[in-house]
C-alpha cells in the first residue's frame, strides 16, 4: 500500500495516523480540523482516506461540505460531483470488480458522540470517498457506516459550522470548502 510515512520518537518509520482539513466558510479564512485515524484496526479504510487527503486532483482538496444533518453531522467527500450523489475510492484501494468502492472493513468503532468520522456507504460493501463527521451521538449509524476516526483538534470548527450555517433541506446556503488537506 502507498502510505505517508512519518518518523516516530523511537526513530522507526510508521504510517501517519492523522489527517487534517482546512475548512473555509463563505470564502473566509480557513480553520483546521485534525482527525485521528484508527489505522491499526481499519487499515484499508484509513489508507483510502489518507490517500484522498493527499490527492490534489481527484481527492478531497477543494471539495465541499454538501450537507449538514442537524441530528447527525457534516457530510462531505463527494470527489466526483461535489453534491453528495457520488463518490470514488482511491484507485489503489478499489478492486477490478468494484473500482469505485471497497468493502466494509468492520464495525469496530461506535458512533458514541460528537467527532466520530465515518464512511457514508450507500450500501453494503460500497464505501467510496464520502464521509460524515458526527456532531452528536449517532448510534443509528452503527452497523451501517464504518467509523474509522475521531476529531482530535478543531471540534469547535465543526460545531460552529453545524450550528452557525443556515441550510435549506440540509444543503448549506453558503459554500463550505476544503481549502487544504493532507496528513500530519
Amino acid at each position: 500500500m502507498n502510505s505517508q510515512l512519518t518518523t516516530g520518537d523511537d526513530g522507526e518509520n510508521k504510517v501517519s495516523t492523522e489527517a487534517y482539513f482546512d475548512l473555509s466558510v463563505g470564502g473566509e479564512e480557513s480553520r483546521r480540523v485534525v482527525i485521528e485515524l484508527a489505522a491499526a484496526a481499519l487499515p484499508k479504510t484509513t489508507e483510502n482516506f489518507r490517500l484522498l487527503c493527499q490527492e490534489k486532483e481527484g481527492g478531497y482538496d477543494s471539495t465541499s461540505v454538501y450537507k449538514i444533518e442537524k441530528t447527525v453531522g457534516l457530510c462531505m467527500g463527494d470527489v466526483i460531483f461535489d453534491n453528495g450523489t457520488s463518490g470514488r475510492c482511491h484507485p489503489s484501494v478499489g478492486s477490478a470488480q468494484t473500482p469505485f468502492a471497497f468493502e466494509d472493513e468492520g464495525f469496530l468503532v461506535s458512533h458514541t458522540g460528537p467527532g466520530i468520522v465515518s464512511m457514508m456507504s450507500p450500501g453494503v460493501h460500497r464505501n467510496d470517498s464520502r464521509f460524515v463527521i458526527t456532531t452528536t451521538d449517532s448510534p443509528q449509524l452503527d452497523g451501517r457506516f464504518v467509523a474509522f476516526g475521531r476529531v482530535k483538534e478543531g471540534m469547535d470548527v465543526i460545531n460552529d459550522i453545524a450550528t452557525g450555517v443556515f441550510t435549506k433541506r440540509g444543503k448549506p446556503t453558503v459554500e463550505i470548502k476544503v481549502a487544504g488537506c493532507g496528513v500530519v
